[in-house]
């Protein structure tokens, strides 16, 4: 009987060894969690890039199609989201007997992180320092009148 007593001393865990094992799996998770949170981070970011240039891509499309600026704005469905489209005023071109109008189009993307925002103590309001901006690209259609 004194033998099973002795084996079983032999097997257990010494609470110094229980909490190394502890603070190891805790940093692992602590690096897992971090890593995940980077990445859903970034592929936030990366979707909102996407959506930006589909909506310079329509925005040039419904210009080729003949919609003036002011109508391609309304159209969009950009204000939800943080996306601010700006469309330049419709310039006239004379090139090889053609007539073309241009305009140039840049979308800028508001930052999501919260570390990009700051409040300015003289007015209390937040200001956004760090916008992404995408382009500017020059479309350019043939103009008939």
């Amino acid at each position: 009987m004194n033998s099973s007593i002795n084996n079983f001393k032999i097997r257990a865990y010494s609470l110094v060894e229980v909490l190394a094992a502890s603070a190891i799996l805790l940093m692992a998770l602590s690096a897992v969690l971090s890593l995940s949170y980077g990445t859903v981070g970034q592929e936030e970011n990366n979707r909102r890039v996407a959506r930006g240039y589909c909506i310079q891509e329509n925005v040039a499309q419904l210009f080729c199609l003949g919609l003036s600026p002011d109508d391609i704005v309304n159209i969009l469905p950009i204000g939800s989201e943080g996306i601010e489209v700006e469309i330049s005023d419709t310039t006239s071109l004379f090139v090889d007997d053609l007539f073309l109008e241009a305009v140039d189009v840049t979308v800028k993307l508001k930052p999501i992180m919260r570390g990009a925002e700051r409040t300015d103590t003289t007015k209390n309001i937040q200001v956004n320092d760090s916008f992404r901006t995408l382009g500017p690209i020059k479309i350019y259609r043939p103009s008939f009148r």
